[in-house]
């Protein structure tokens, strides 16, 4: 018995050109396999940057809407203004303005007060799932019986966000220097 091969004992479908073949098409399978891979991871990693750039500019619209409800104000519209200014604002906070509504309304209704205000700029403090720090920087005038003339204002405000029921809330509102 000998151990040589012969030619004929090789089946003769299985050739070395078909042998590389195989182990091309093994090697591109296992490439688009990796590219299919890539392709998903960089699909959710975009998908995911969008959510948080979706919550940052929800976070940055709320914290202005409150800032501007807060610093513009009428004797004329005091009711609507306080109403708006504590739509936007979690249950603790919703409570705390509104023990100062009366105080606060009487004061602008009496003093003749009509302010307005803008937001000057924005920064996103801290983002997380469902809370938030954004610095607000405002100018204003203010305008009342005992003024002359309206007078400028500058104002910059540290906001506390909640995200409740998919709407953020502002849960604290702060001047900061």
């Amino acid at each position: 018995m000998t151990d040589e091969v012969s030619d004929s004992d090789v089946p003769s479908d299985v050739t070395p050109r078909a042998g590389r073949a195989v182990l091309v098409w093994a090697l591109l399978g296992v490439l688009l396999l990796a590219a299919l891979g890539a392709a998903v991871e960089r699909g959710l990693a975009w998908r995911e940057a969008e959510g948080r750039e979706q919550a940052r500019a929800d976070v940055v619209k709320a914290a202005e809407n409150e800032v501007v409800g807060l610093i513009t104000i009428s004797a004329r519209t005091t009711d609507e203004d306080l109403k708006e200014l504590i739509e936007g604002a979690t249950a603790t906070f919703r409570d705390d303005l509104r023990d100062q509504a009366d105080r606060l309304r009487q004061q602008v209704v009496e003093n003749e007060v009509e302010a307005t205000g803008e937001v000057v700029s924005t920064g996103v403090v801290s983002l997380a799932d469902e809370s938030a720090t954004v610095i607000v920087a405002a100018r204003g005038t203010v305008d009342n019986r005992s003024a002359r003339q309206p007078e400028p204002r500058s104002y910059r405000l540290e906001v506390e966000l909640q995200e409740v029921e998919g709407s953020w809330l502002v849960s604290a509102l702060r001047f900061v220097a």
